[in-house]
């Protein structure tokens, strides 16, 4: 992680709360490069706006920033990075490829079942995605079938390794029996919060 997040997080583990003066004086940054530092932490499920502070004047109120109780919590993904690291590091492509494969087959728990309908294959993919807190649901379109994850439950170490969306993508081939193409990663739409959408491919 950049050193300046790392200085964030710490402050914030000391500290409890700071906004982004409090922040770019104590760390001799600038308010715009703070708030860069800031809005990636909070992308990446790090930290989290607990309020506002309202400024004197016609200025806009100050956030406030705090760790996220995940991040309070412990280690955790500082341990799942360092695993999935020794795990994969030593293998070649193909055997980095079968190691995903099972990680998705432990978490998927069941395969598609080829006599039920896509629909009900999309449900229950649905229904598990969310045991597993992805927040997910199935949208139709013309085009194909589009599952949204409404969460990345790997919000924390999905930079260190994005080849957990691949992970994701053969999870859901196990789910359904259908190959999926991931079109977009935690992004956000103009309606509502960060999203990752995944789209049936045609054959």
């Amino acid at each position: 992680m950049q050193n300046t997040r790392l200085r964030i997080l710490n402050y914030l583990e000391n500290h409890n709360q700071a906004t982004a003066p409090e922040l770019s004086l104590i760390l001799n940054h600038t308010q715009a490069n703070i708030r860069h530092h800031l809005k990636v932490l909070v992308r990446d499920g790090h930290i989290e706006i607990i309020g506002q502070v309202h400024t004197k004047g016609r200025g806009r109120p100050t956030d406030i920033y705090m760790l996220t109780k995940t991040a309070q919590e412990g280690a955790l993904d500082q341990l799942a990075s360092a695993l999935l690291t020794a795990l994969l590091e030593a293998k070649n492509s193909s055997r980095r490829a079968n190691t995903l494969k099972k990680i998705a087959q432990y978490l998927a728990q069941t395969d598609s079942e080829p006599n039920k309908s896509i629909t009900i294959q999309l449900s229950n993919t649905v229904q598990r995605l969310n045991e597993l807190n992805y927040k997910a649901h199935w949208e139709a379109h013309a085009s194909a079938p589009q599952i949204m994850f409404g969460r990345c439950p790997y919000a924390q170490i999905i930079n260190r390794h994005p080849e957990l969306c691949s992970m994701d993508a053969q999870m859901l081939h196990l789910l359904t029996g259908e190959d999926f193409i991931q079109v977009e990663k935690i992004s956000r739409s103009q309606q509502g919060p960060t999203h990752c959408r995944f789209i049936l491919e045609q054959s």
